[in-house]
């Protein structure tokens, strides 16, 4: 089966986007996914498997949506896990890229990658973000250095 295609936008991974409810979800996936309670209190995970997504629910909505490959994701009609040039310039355009616990966070544009950077592509994802998630660890975070081995 081919791999699912999902775009950036502003406010999620297209199709799959912040604030959707279940019933949304279930629409636009057509696939039940394995639910799990969270590590965070009140939080719920949803892994849809054949679509190499995951996103996490509070109060109903969805507050972060994870893709990795072989999904394929598309920025500015590049593919992200593809073409090593495409995750810099996703970090170029949120212009205040920090790194965190092995986490690229660009928290203007609301993403995170994992695995770019350091050349892992076990590794590889991209997470989009309710505003906030990232606050807690505002203290840990470094600007990242774009000389880095990925791409």
């Amino acid at each position: 089966m081919a791999s699912r295609e999902f775009r950036i936008v502003s406010n999620g991974i297209h199709p799959l986007l912040l604030g959707m409810t279940r019933e949304q979800l279930d629409r636009v996936m057509r696939e039940e996914p394995k639910v799990s309670p969270s590590r965070i209190a009140g939080e719920e995970v949803l892994q849809f498997e054949s679509a190499n997504a995951r996103v996490v629910m509070r109060k109903g909505r969805t507050v972060e949506i994870a893709v990795t490959p072989p999904a394929n994701v598309i920025f500015k009609d590049k593919p992200l896990f593809q073409d090593p040039s495409v995750w810099r310039a996703v970090v170029a355009e949120d212009g205040d890229a920090q790194e965190c616990l092995g986490f690229i966070v660009l928290q203007k544009s609301g993403l995170t990658l994992t695995g770019f950077h350091d050349n892992d592509p076990a590794q590889l994802a991209i997470t989009a973000f309710e505003r906030g998630r990232w606050d807690a660890m505002q203290g840990r975070m470094k600007p990242l250095g774009m000389q880095a081995n990925g791409g």
